[in-house]
């Protein structure tokens, strides 16, 4: 053969050899290119859209639950539910990762999304504020071992003091071997603009109900909720003076915690604050003693928490009757 036709063949053959592997990178680079695209689109969409479960482990959150004794939950979940599945989800998983037994809730914004958690719960059922026009008022409560023997709405002449939220009271009874009857009031006062003036007005209102209420023999009064201010502010600031003035006959259970110093006990942690309290009668002081109280860090658990479900952490009293 000649040799140059030798040549041109086999530069032939390695010109084929160099197009079919410059093609073949050409493919691969356009594979990567196209994964990098997918990563960076998925990536970077927003964390709170994606479908992933963010519930908190059961093993991670604290019992709340005593032997014998009873535990009170106070929280604002922030018109619940915020992002709605996921949101029903993760609560359903705190509270009973909790094993609290009384759940006071406020702001619930959607009844029938919180009618599903309720449905997800084993063993709680729940009363609702029956006048309450702007976000709900709930009592959720462990079926087994208590009983609600009346409900009311107080303070319905006084709704703009209230927020047009106007208070929920339940008459109950504690089942254990300790057996209580106890008076539980869940509120939830107004917020910012003019609510200094009107949270003075609903305390007074408030103060004077309680008053007429022990004399006509009803006892141990638990009042719990967002109150919506600090008890630890300066006299000429602070709301509730009128509570705060007579402890002979009301003590706030939440008092050492709101005035510790710290943020660690914040109830309102976006606005370093403590704003969710509980309040108890003098018929209640001893249990008091050897009660106690926490805050419970839920964002120390769980990612994202205050978008997924409050911008409030749950305030907890245990106490054994």
């Amino acid at each position: 053969m000649d040799r140059r036709l030798e040549r041109v063949q086999e530069f032939d053959f390695r010109s084929s050899s160099y197009i079919i592997i410059i093609t073949n990178k050409i493919i691969i680079m356009k594979n990567i290119i196209t994964l990098c695209f997918l990563y960076l689109v998925f990536s970077c969409a927003n964390p709170i859209e994606k479908e992933e479960s963010h519930s908190p482990t059961n093993s991670l959150l604290p019992d709340l639950g005593l032997e014998d004794g009873i535990e009170i939950v106070t929280w604002n979940i922030e018109n619940f539910p915020k992002l709605g599945q996921r949101t029903i989800d993760s609560v359903a998983n705190i509270i009973t990762s909790l094993n609290a037994d009384i759940y006071c809730l406020q702001e619930i914004s959607n009844l029938s999304m919180f009618l599903e958690l309720v449905e997800i719960l084993d063993g709680y059922s729940y009363v609702e504020s029956n006048a309450t026009e702007y976000l709900n008022l709930v009592v959720l409560y462990k079926n087994n071992k208590f009983i609600v023997r009346s409900q009311s709405d107080l303070f319905s002449d006084n709704m703009y003091e209230f927020a047009y939220r106007p208070p929920l009271r339940l008459e109950m009874t504690f089942l254990g071997d300790s057996a209580i009857d106890f008076t539980l009031i869940n509120m939830h006062l107004k917020c910012c603009d003019n609510g200094y003036d009107r949270r003075v007005a609903s305390a007074s209102l408030l103060y004077d109900y309680l008053n007429s209420s022990v004399e006509a023999g009803v006892v141990h009064h638990i009042v719990v909720g967002d109150w919506n201010d600090d008890i630890s502010d300066q006299y000429s600031e602070n709301s509730f003076n009128i509570f705060l003035d007579d402890t002979e006959n009301y003590k706030y259970v939440t008092y050492e915690n709101a005035h510790s110093g710290t943020n660690i006990h914040d109830s309102y942690p976006s606005y370093p604050s403590f704003i969710d309290h509980i309040m108890i009668s003098r018929d209640l002081f001893e249990q008091a003693e050897n009660g106690d109280v926490q805050t419970i860090r839920l964002g120390d658990y769980i990612s994202g928490y205050d978008q997924i479900i409050s911008d409030h952490r749950p305030v907890v009293w245990r106490f054994t009757p």
